[in-house]
């Protein structure tokens, strides 16, 4: 599938739409060579996964992973990852995109990806010099390569976002000879399947361009704005997806003439469309890259059969016309024979009787038998020959037979990988997952910031008057919120919850990362959290002025266990207090501090639970990738001190 230029339009606006503001990109991974996923994270607003490939860019909600190495790789990491999205944009009608970011020290990165031809995809700074590329390329009318000046290559046709219809007249007047498609189509930046879809809603399909009236050029013109405006906006979409073989091969925004003849499939919106098209591209060119050896080695072992068949084949034909001619002398040794009926026999069989140093010989299928005057004996030599080739075929056969279970064992392996990378679509996450969370063991959900804008964003758009407030008396202790506990609260009925979620906010703070083994923490009401600094004063992003009593709970040590639970049918991983985790995880570890840097006590961690659950289990938690155990454990160094199965193991996680 090709994205054109009105197409490419609707896709830059409906992710600048979603992504527009506050977005940074927190991750760029490699997919294959040239596709790379972007997550783009925002302080409150759901994560979004953007694929920008040689092919296009779109939102995705499939699974993806890394399928093959990029060289391009590292550098975009390094230059973009923590970088703000500050605006995506579509040069002309071309299939040309610029993705521009801003680094917190502000320095500029722009990302050029062409979507035509090969593709390209090129990393330059603010002064357009190219500070990476994936296809080097130096053709007649630019040059690209690192350390040049970015050059965007000579434009084709008129851009159909400005035509006028002063332009298309014009364009009408240049035109010789040609069709109407034909005459629109070079003149114009639209592909095929919309020039045809114009020149069918104007009425003037099989028409010559000289043969147009003015007023049909107008009716040309004003299709062309009505269709364009349709699809680059989404306006009046209706889009398809066409598979082919049962896969999808290509996506419409509209039903054309076209589409209609070829069993369209509708889906939610022309995002999805491209999504479902071009990641199963995607995915595709990855499961190739993936079994490329695999395959070559069956292809190799599958010519060995090939040959091996033959020549049992062969084998088989020669035994039996060894046997025909032996049955045939057999008969002639009974009637009586003279040299004449023997020569007859023989010509018959494509045999022939031959003498070499002076020993006559019977000569058949390559074969050399002694001949004898008895024509029984000769028929009983040969038919022992015959018998010889037989046996001979069984080591043959043998040897087939392994080359089949050998081919056999390397498509299982092929199997395993195409199933391991079969498309999955991304599940929608729960709100609360951007945060610190976990159940308590009275089935209470509680909820913390990660820093001081996740600190702000929890206060400020999820507290309600049913939730008690958590904090810590440490410098950087998030807040902690426990949902529909106030009542519970008052009555003294949650004493376990609420040391549970004093652990985690005293745990999360400074106290783990500074080694301090234990602090106070407190609970107050939400009416007593005031969002406002009072007159005169100033209030840190992520801070709030608590008035009124507070509820302390001293002497809480910095300790916690994260494990993996169910969570509406799919594993997560939840860190917290241990009695909390211990009861509501499959399989969980404890955590202490001192030892090893996030990212090794994240390996250490998924490693211990993967040898603790059972086979399933494992599997899923290999799923899960070494950036979520970070973004799960303390800030600061952790070590596991014991491992082992949850009480919870198989129950859903209860919110």
């Amino acid at each position: 599938m090709e994205l054109s230029g009105i197409e490419l339009r609707y896709l830059v606006n409906e992710i600048m739409a979603q992504a527009g503001s506050g977005y940074y990109l927190s991750s760029i991974n490699a997919v294959t060579r040239d596709s790379f996923l972007l997550k783009l994270h925002h302080p409150t607003q759901q994560d979004i996964m953007l694929v920008l490939s040689v092919k296009g860019i779109w939102i995705t909600k499939l699974k993806l992973k890394t399928m093959e190495k990029s060289n391009l790789e590292k550098m975009l990491q390094s230059e973009l990852e923590r970088a703000k999205l500050e605006s995506i944009e579509q040069a002309g009608s071309e299939r040309i995109v610029s993705l521009r970011f801003r680094q917190p020290d502000d320095r500029i990165r722009i990302i050029i990806a062409e979507f035509f031809g090969e593709g390209n995809i090129v990393l330059c700074d603010q002064n357009m010099q190219i500070l990476a590329i994936l296809n080097p390329i130096e053709v007649r009318h630019r040059t690209l390569r690192v350390g040049l000046r970015y050059a965007f290559p000579p434009s084709r046709g008129v851009d159909v976002f400005q035509i006028t219809f002063e332009q298309l007249i014009s364009l009408k007047k240049e035109a010789k000879g040609l069709d109407v498609l034909r005459w629109i189509g070079r003149g114009v930046s639209m592909p095929k399947k919309f020039v045809e879809e114009v020149a069918r809603r104007a009425g003037v399909s099989a028409k010559q361009t000289a043969d147009l009236a003015d007023d049909e050029v107008r009716r040309i013109f004003e299709t062309i704005q009505s269709l364009v405006a349709g699809i680059s906006s989404g306006t009046g979409h209706e889009p398809v997806v066409i598979s082919a073989g049962g896969k999808p091969v290509d996506a419409f925004p509209i039903i054309t003439e076209e589409a209609q003849k070829m069993e369209p499939k509708r889906t939610a919106s022309f995002m999805e469309a491209v999504d479902e098209v071009l990641t199963g591209e995607i995915f595709d060119v990855g499961r190739s890259t993936r079994t490329v050896e695999i395959d070559k080695q069956i292809a190799v072992l599958e010519h060995d059969l090939a040959e091996q068949n033959k020549a049992k084949e062969a084998v088989l034909a020669k035994s039996a016309d060894i046997r025909k001619l032996a049955d045939e002398l057999m008969r002639l040794s009974y009637s009586g024979s003279d040299e004449n009926k023997l020569r007859e026999v023989l010509a018959a069989n494509s045999a022939e009787l031959v003498s070499e140093k002076g020993i006559k010989y019977i000569e058949i299928a390559g074969e050399h038998t002694e001949f004898q005057a008895n024509l029984a004996k000769l028929a009983s030599m040969l038919f022992g020959r015959a018998k010889e080739l037989e046996r001979g075929n069984a080591s043959i056969e043998e040897a087939s037979t392994k080359l089949k279970s050998d081919i056999e064992k390397l498509h299982s392996q092929t199997a395993a990988i195409q199933k391991k990378m079969a498309v999955q679509k991304q599940v929608s996450k729960e709100w609360f997952e951007r945060y610190r969370w976990f159940v308590t063991s009275d089935g209470l959900l509680a909820i913390g910031g990660r820093d001081a804008p996740s600190n702000s964003a929890l206060i400020r758009k999820y507290l309600t008057e049913n939730d008690i407030v958590f904090h810590a008396e440490v410098h950087g202790s998030p807040f902690f919120i426990i949902k529909n506990a106030a009542a519970a609260a008052r009555e003294g009925s949650i004493d376990d919850s609420l040391r549970q979620v004093a652990q985690a906010t005293v745990s999360f703070s400074r106290a783990w990362k500074d080694g301090l083994s234990s602090a106070d923490a407190y609970w107050v009401f939400p009416e007593q959290i005031k969002k406002g600094a009072p007159t005169g004063q100033f209030l840190p992003k992520g801070s709030f002025v608590i008035e009124g009593k507070r509820s302390y709970i001293k002497g809480i040590e910095a300790r916690l266990a994260i494990g993996v639970a169910n969570l509406n049918g799919r594993e997560v991983l939840v860190c917290g207090p241990a009695d909390a985790i211990k009861k509501r995880s499959l399989v969980y570890c404890i955590l202490q501090q001192g030892g090893l840097d996030p990212m090794n006590a994240a390996k250490k961690t998924k490693a211990e639970l993967v040898s603790a659950a059972g086979e399933g289990l494992a599997d899923s938690i290999k799923m899960i990738s070494l950036d979520d155990f970070v973004r799960s454990l303390p800030n600061g160094q952790s070590r596991v001190s014991f491992t082992a199965k949850g009480e919870q193991a198989g129950l859903p996680l209860e919110q």
